[in-house]
Formats: structure tokens, sequence, C-alpha cells
């Protein structure tokens, strides 16, 4: 299985928070085009602490990603996390939810109450 596929970081990081994901980990879990964003953000957090001297950001950009990884993973992988930004897209635009609706009536008489 490979590391994209895992639900769990190889590196003993804990399925629910991904806390101890190493930056390969995460960047094998995140889609393609995550990765290439990942690859901009973490050479430019690595930059930043080489001129500054500190790994502050470094640590902040990993945790962010790790984030990304979890729910990546959590979506399915690439395609769920991808049909979950469109979700999330289509929501924030104000467009009509793609799953059913029932009225409370007939969620309630589903239920048996």
């Amino acid at each position: 299985m490979t590391a994209a596929a895992s639900s769990v970081p190889s590196g003993g990081g804990d399925v629910g928070t991904w806390a101890e994901a190493t930056p390969a980990e995460v960047r094998a879990a995140v889609a393609p085009e995550s990765a290439v964003e990942f690859d901009r953000q973490w050479r430019a957090a690595l930059a930043r602490a080489a001129d500054t001297y500190d790994l502050a950001v470094v640590h902040e950009c990993l945790d962010a990603w790790r984030r990304v990884a979890r729910v990546t993973t959590a979506a399915g992988g690439a395609d769920g996390y991808r049909a979950m930004l469109a979700t999330a897209a289509s929501a924030r635009a104000g467009e009509a939810a793609t799953s059913p609706t029932a009225s409370w009536r007939e969620v309630r008489a589903d239920l048996g109450l």
C-alpha cells in the first residue's frame, strides 16, 4: 500500500490528527494539485526559516498541511477531496445542495416518531 493510500502516516502519527506525519508523508497523502502548492509553501517556509533562524514558520506550514492530508485521507483520497471542495464552493456560491431534501415531517415519519 502506498503512503497516499494509507489512512495512517507510516511515521506513527495518529490517524485523527496526523500530528507526527513527516513532510514526505503529508505530500504523499494530498492531491497532486495540492502537492504543487505544498511544495511552493514548504520551500518558502524553509527559506524564511534559513533567513530568520526561526523554525516556527516551518512548523506552522507543516501543521496546516497535516490538516489537509488528514481531510484528504478522510475524504477517500484526491477524488473525494476534490468533490468536497466542489461542494463547499457551491455552498459558498449559494447554489442549492445536491443532496436530496426531505421535510421535517417526512424525516420524523421515517424515524417512526
